[in-house]
């Protein structure tokens, strides 16, 4: 094809005639497919399993971070509502995230080598907002204090919290919220 009709081209089309547009503005759809969730924290225990390899000796951070205590008492974790599970969610993706902008700025080069692994959880941390989106948990200002939180000083320990993370709280909170909404 040549002109207007090529890949380009037909996409614009498209837009003009506003067939795509609706689909732009959709809110994201609640993920309830526990294969999804699965894969995430499979991918999350094979990077832990790595660093925990390449850190053999030691693999410290110049300073400590702050990060969500990934520790779950399932039995208050039950009684919690949903929308304080929603903040501690809220809170544990974004204090990791946080945490692994602070150490993807380290200079060190036993810190750098893991840039790639980084990268990959920061994907995961932004999908796991869109996940918390599309089942419309919000965030509670007040709860964010209350949620406990520990300080780390390795790289070993930021893949540790990260992969707990996934298997507990996000896995729960995703659990009980696709339970609740019958998909």
């Amino acid at each position: 094809m040549d002109g207007w009709m090529d890949g380009s081209g037909l996409t614009f089309f498209l837009l003009m005639l506003g067939f795509l547009t609706p689909a732009l503005l959709l809110p994201p759809r609640p993920l309830c497919d526990q294969s999804v969730m699965d894969k995430y924290i499979q991918d999350a225990s094979r990077v832990e399993r790595e660093i925990e390899e390449m850190c053999r000796t030691s693999c410290n951070l110049p300073e400590p971070i702050t990060v969500l205590d990934t520790k779950v008492n399932f039995p208050a974790w039950r009684a919690m509502d949903r929308s304080r599970q929603a903040s501690e969610v809220w809170r544990g993706q974004s204090l990791l995230a946080t945490a692994i902008g602070e150490v993807k700025r380290q200079t060190q080069p036993d810190i750098r080598r893991f840039l790639l692994q980084l990268e990959v959880i920061e994907s995961y941390l932004r999908s796991i907002r869109e996940i918390l989106r599309g089942h419309n948990a919000q965030v509670d200002s007040q709860d964010l204090n209350s949620t406990p939180t520990l300080s780390i000083q390795t790289v070993q320990k930021l893949f540790n919290v990260y992969s707990s993370f996934l298997r507990g709280k996000v896995n729960l909170f995703v659990s009980r919220a696709c339970q609740g909404s019958g998909t």
